[in-house]
């Protein structure tokens, strides 16, 4: 049975705000039409009225007449157009670009003319007319392969054998001369000279000459001075003859042009000393770059070293005796050797030595620590294969630990150390030494950021960092990352262990 229909009235802010019973109707007094309501939507649905102005939405209008002079589109656009036949008819984008598209831009048709411009290679075009070639316009010019230039010339430009008005053609300066030129004949200008040139010597030479009426005259040249370059301005041979004298040793060519020549000290040339040498005997010293005499009784033996073989009783020692672990030796007299029993190894009653490196083995050894070389707790467990320092390690396997290989493995028993600061259970001579706490090298897949938990992947033997935001399961954090990585590849980072 249908159900009773309520009616209301009101204006358009009143209805607008209005949601009314499910099918009540009410009238808007402001547009003079009729709104259904359906208990839940403010306003309702509005329904068209003739007079009053309103927004269609989803409407389809069918054969419509549109009274207004301009339709105001926005940004929207009108669909759907076929494609015009009369002049006053719209047309759509495609019609137009496909009207366009049959012009060219190198072709002009006018009546029965075709006129084409084409490129006929780096910088030259061809125009033809009706097929056939009428010019070529290149960078060297116009080339017309048909008909000529037309110009329109005024004057006797046309006929004209001689200039209209004659032009003179004059020298002037040291020399002068005119001559009138109109274009019937040759011309031929006599000159006159009204200066004498002076021709003047300069640079290494000096001297001058003046040609009188352009006439013949003696230049007589003077050589500058300290100007001549021996070599360069010169040939002939200014050396003469070039000999060492005793101790001067002699070489190369002792004469001529450009000699090159060496000259050099040459003791083996002195006479031999056969008398026995006396304090006042002088030797020949260099002393900073400069040659010196030296009295032999000038010269002390404490600047010379014993290695050099000199020797002297004076303050011979008596007695060497030895004491101390290690150490043995010693003499009344004479040469004295001391010897210890010092070795790197790690060998009882012996003096400690370093290697080669620096470094020695030892046993137990009691000290104070102020800081460790490396950063890492580590402890040997044995395990089913050779890992490399930074795998990810899990209690399983042949062994006690092998590599991790299953995402978010609970089972974690940290990270193969490089090299750690202190060392369990070091006696387990098959072992590895995985890292329990500290910072440790650490390979890892995936984006990463500092301060991430770190869990183990699928990628065996690589870490990766939790996402989630609820905590990961219990037993399966590594530590946490001490550094940013980008990308999804591998790589290794510094990871703290047992931070959770």
């Amino acid at each position: 049975m249908p159900t009773t229909v309520q009616f209301r009235r009101g204006t358009t802010a009143q209805n607008d705000a209005f949601t009314g019973a499910a099918g009540e109707i009410s009238v808007d007094s402001d547009l003079n039409t009729l709104r259904v309501h359906d208990n839940s939507t403010a306003g309702g649905q509005a329904l068209v009225g003739e007079t009053s102005t309103q927004t269609l939405t989803n409407k389809t209008l069918t054969s419509p007449t549109i009274n207004s002079a301009t339709i105001a589109m926005g940004t929207n656009k009108i669909t759907g157009l076929g494609d015009p036949t009369s002049a006053q008819d719209a047309a759509t984008k495609a019609y137009i670009d496909s009207e366009l598209s049959s012009l060219s831009s190198t072709t002009l048709t006018e009546g029965d003319t075709n006129f084409a411009i084409s490129d006929s290679g780096t910088g030259t075009i061809t125009a033809t007319v009706d097929n056939t070639t009428h010019s070529t316009f290149a960078a060297a010019g116009i080339t017309l392969s048909q008909g000529n230039f037309v110009g329109d010339l005024t004057g006797n430009a046309d006929t004209a054998t001689t200039l209209a008005t004659a032009r003179a053609i004059e020298v002037s300066g040291a020399v002068t001369g005119t001559a009138n030129f109109d274009g019937s004949a040759a011309i031929n200008i006599v000159t006159t000279n009204t200066a004498d040139p002076t021709i003047t010597l300069a640079g290494d030479l000096s001297g001058s000459a003046t040609l009188t009426n352009l006439g013949s005259a003696t230049l007589t040249a003077t050589i500058v001075a300290n100007s001549v370059a021996l070599g360069t301005d010169t040939t002939g041979n200014y050396v003469g003859t070039i000999t060492g004298g005793t101790g001067i040793a002699s070489s190369g060519a002792t004469t001529g042009e450009g000699v090159a020549h060496t000259l050099s000290v040459d003791l083996s040339e002195l006479t031999d000393m056969t008398a026995a040498m006396v304090g006042t005997d002088e030797f020949i010293v260099l002393d900073a770059g400069a040659d010196r005499r030296k009295a032999a009784n000038e010269i002390g033996l404490s600047i010379f070293s014993n290695d050099s073989g000199f020797t002297t009783n004076t303050g011979d020692i008596t007695n060497v005796s030895v004491s101390g672990t290690g150490l043995s030796g010693g003499g009344a007299s004479g040469s004295v050797t001391i010897t210890s029993n010092a070795t790197n190894s790690n060998t009882g009653s012996t003096i400690v030595a370093r290697d080669g490196s620096g470094n020695f083995s030892a046993g137990v050894i009691t000290a104070t620590t102020t800081a460790a070389r490396y950063a890492d707790l580590a402890e040997r467990y044995t395990a089913d294969a050779d890992y490399e320092p930074g795998t990810v390690l899990v209690f399983g396997g042949e062994a006690e630990v092998t590599q991790a290989t299953n995402k978010y493995d609970k089972r974690i028993a940290g990270i193969v150390s490089t090299d750690p600061a202190f060392l369990m259970n070091e006696s387990l001579e098959d072992g590895i030494s995985v890292g329990l706490v500290g910072r440790l090298p650490c390979k890892v897949v995936g984006e990463i950021r500092k301060g991430d938990l770190m869990v183990a992947s699928d990628t065996a033997g690589h870490a990766e960092a939790w996402r989630d935001e609820s905590n990961p399961p219990a037993g399966s954090v590594i530590g946490k990352a001490l550094e940013n990585k980008t990308g999804a590849s591998t790589d290794v980072i510094e990871v703290v262990v047992g931070k959770i």
